[in-house]
């Protein structure tokens, strides 16, 4: 269709002028819903995870928001010894093994070993459910190496050289998380984590070896 020309013979571009306003208006439309898109956009940072090494691990579960040490190796020795000792009383005779399993405790300040899973070859460790367990340690959000915590405790005496740290994080914890994992990149102290579900138990080798939540 052609342009109307007015009594004049000048070219009416109102229609013109009307779409070019209301393309504007839309392009407005597209870049301010683009630039709250962008606002809401967070960044993932990659967590490390579990990975060979010849370290010594010193573990640490994240749970409830506290941090709680892992005695792992003297919970390995203790259930080890404590079923090498039953198993020759019991010289072969599996009730009476069964039935010493049964009165059979091996624990610590925070942590009892489930001996049910060890004739599986598996070194389970849950929680102390008795009441006795005093609570884990927190650790403030801005914690720094001025701080008076576990963690920096143990980072100031921590022998990098020779050991790591791996972090078994419940997904209930992780504020107290990465409070942890930055005391220890602050320290270079080689850093390994992981994710486990609040309720998930946690599975060793008789060796003392966490075994992968995945």
């Amino acid at each position: 269709m052609g342009k109307k020309a007015d009594a004049t013979g000048a070219i009416n571009l109102d229609s013109f002028l009307d779409v070019l306003t209301c393309l504007q208006g839309i392009l407005m439309l597209v870049i301010i819903a683009t630039g709250i898109d962008a606002a809401q956009t967070k960044v993932l940072i990659p967590t490390p995870i579990e990975r060979q090494s010849n370290k010594q691990p010193i573990y640490l579960e994240c749970r409830g928001n506290r941090i709680y040490p892992m005695d792992v190796p003297e919970l390995a020795r203790q259930a080890r010894m404590q079923m090498m000792a039953i198993s020759q009383q019991a010289g072969g005779d599996q009730i009476k093994l069964m039935q010493a399993l049964g009165n059979l405790h091996v624990t610590n300040e925070f942590y009892e070993v489930d001996l049910t899973y060890y004739l599986l070859g598996q070194l389970v460790i849950n929680p102390k459910t008795d009441g006795t367990a005093p609570k884990g340690f927190e650790l403030e959000e801005l914690s720094t190496f001025s701080s008076d915590n576990f963690m920096v405790h143990l980072l100031n005496d921590f022998d990098g050289e020779k050991k790591r740290i791996v972090l078994i994080v419940r997904d209930d914890s992780f504020q107290v998380f990465k409070v942890a994992q930055r005391l220890a990149f602050l320290k270079l102290v080689e850093v390994n984590v992981e994710i486990y579900d609040a309720r998930e138990v946690l599975r060793f080798t008789q060796q003392g070896v966490l075994l992968s939540s995945s």
